[in-house]
């Protein structure tokens, strides 16, 4: 019975084995023939049957993308900088609304939070249409407001991460705060918000991120090709070179090297950070 027991036990951990090597297989698959188009030759991609490894490798594409679209490094910058400030006004306003439901006492604190968190059922589809007439209306259209004003806000999804990190904090360090002569704002500058760092880590890479990727807002919002976003300034490259396989993969490498970059570096805090958060409700 011990040896049908091990035997059972060593055919369940190759099956799942196997099961996780097709997982990676599957995701990895589609960034392994985008690293290797990029690296091929613009005829070699036309070659058949297509091979997985570049005969030449060659950083050609790059060249000739930023020499076909002059405004990539724009585009880049743009993204850089909506994103970075979408990141900040997220922790900002988030952290602060948050703030108030975890350490306010009040009688409608839970009742509020709990009309925050029923927001998050709203679909985003819905509020396209009157997203973009009040956007209109105030003469935003073309601009980056409508990308980054609504960051400044709070959001119902980062209010709810915050405050429950929040809720993880001893109240003693409030009160020892209090007899010390400080008040709210000074346990939430010197006491909450630097006992965070991983929720705020977590907090800005998301809102970072999410920003960054983000097509369909910069697509609604901008015309003007000088304030695209990488995001829709890929798509309009599409338009112009849909035959150029290396340079588009080239593009596509750019738009996530950043995102694999902030994961590799803050994966241990953005774990940490979600850990905590469930810890306590």
């Amino acid at each position: 019975m011990n040896v049908s027991y091990k035997r059972s036990k060593a055919a369940s951990k190759a099956l799942s084995y196997i099961l996780l090597i097709g997982v990676l297989a599957l995701f990895t698959g589609p960034l392994l023939w985008m690293l290797s188009t990029m690296l091929k030759t613009k005829a070699e991609t036309y070659k058949y049957p297509p091979s997985l490894f570049p005969e030449t490798v060659t950083f050609e594409a790059f060249e000739r993308l930023f020499t076909l679209q002059p405004l990539m490094w724009q585009w880049i910058g743009n993204s850089v900088l909506i994103s970075v400030l979408v990141a900040l006004g997220t922790v900002v306003s988030s952290s602060l609304a948050a703030y108030g439901f975890a350490r306010f006492d009040n009688r409608a604190k839970n009742g509020l939070f709990f009309i925050v968190l029923i927001t998050l059922m709203i679909p985003a589809s819905v509020m396209i249409v009157p997203s973009f007439v009040l956007y209109t209306k105030l003469g935003w259209i073309d601009t980056w407001l409508p990308l980054i004003v609504p960051a400044w806000l709070g959001g119902a999804y980062y209010i709810f991460l915050f405050r429950q990190f929040f809720m993880t904090i001893p109240r003693e360090l409030d009160e020892a705060t209090y007899l010390d002569g400080g008040g709210r704002f000074t346990v939430y500058s010197r006491i909450v918000m630097p006992l965070s760092k991983p929720i705020i880590i977590t907090a800005s890479i998301f809102a970072f991120v999410y920003s960054w990727l983000d097509f369909l807002g910069p697509f609604l919002y901008l015309k003007s090709s000088e304030n695209y976003t990488l995001s829709v300034g890929l798509q309009f490259l599409i338009g112009q070179t849909s035959q150029d396989f290396p340079a588009l993969a080239a593009g596509a490498f750019i738009s996530i090297l950043p995102i694999g970059v902030i994961y590799f570096f803050a994966q241990r805090y953005i774990v940490e950070g979600v850990v905590l958060t469930g810890s306590k409700g």
